[in-house]
């Protein structure tokens, strides 16, 4: 005969709320649980890349040292560079950055004098970004150190790894987030 308890257990349903009178799960039930999952923190995908992203973050942190300039900051900065004038908007977009995100760049940008923001000649409703003298030349001078964090970041991998990586974070990238398992 099954108890409550351990109906829930089987079934992985939690108790209903504080005035359940059901046992808590003992250690050794809680471990079994967990070794069910075939959950591993150091092999989880989401973990393993905000591990390397913190790598990446790092690797921009040490190169770019006295600089007051984050790696979101500096995608901005070289994709204005490339783009030249581009809305508020579509730079968020081209560097994969939300709206609340783009914004907070764009302030910091202005306030340091390396951007402006403007009105659209054609639609009052888009703000123009484009850089301002000091800031194409504070991003060229940039460029070749940025270059630099990706190759440090990448180092311990051969070419062909490298190669391979970017090439497979890119598929994931490129994946559709609305298809939660258009991976199978």
């Amino acid at each position: 005969m099954t108890t409550d308890t351990e109906s829930q257990s089987e079934s992985g349903s939690a108790p209903k709320g504080p005035g359940d009178s059901a046992k808590p799960l003992s250690r050794e039930q809680v471990l079994q649980r967990y070794a069910k999952t075939g959950y591993e923190l150091d092999r989880h995908p989401a973990h393993v890349i905000r591990r390397a992203h913190q790598r990446a973050t790092l690797r921009f942190q040490q190169v770019m040292a006295g600089e007051d300039l984050s790696p979101t900051q500096f995608a901005a900065l070289a994709t204005i560079l490339k783009q030249g004038e581009v809305s508020q908007n579509h730079l968020g977009r081209l560097t994969a950055m939300d709206p609340s995100t783009i914004s907070i760049v764009v302030r910091k940008l202005l306030k340091n004098g390396l951007i402006t923001r403007s009105a659209s000649d054609t639609d009052q409703r888009l703000s123009m970004i484009a850089l301002t003298d000091k800031g194409t030349r504070y991003t060229l001078d940039r460029l070749e150190r940025s270059v630099e964090v990706g190759r440090r970041f990448l180092s311990p991998l051969s070419p062909a790894e490298q190669a391979t990586l970017l090439r497979l974070l890119n598929r994931i990238n490129d994946d559709d987030p609305s298809n939660g398992d258009s991976g199978k």
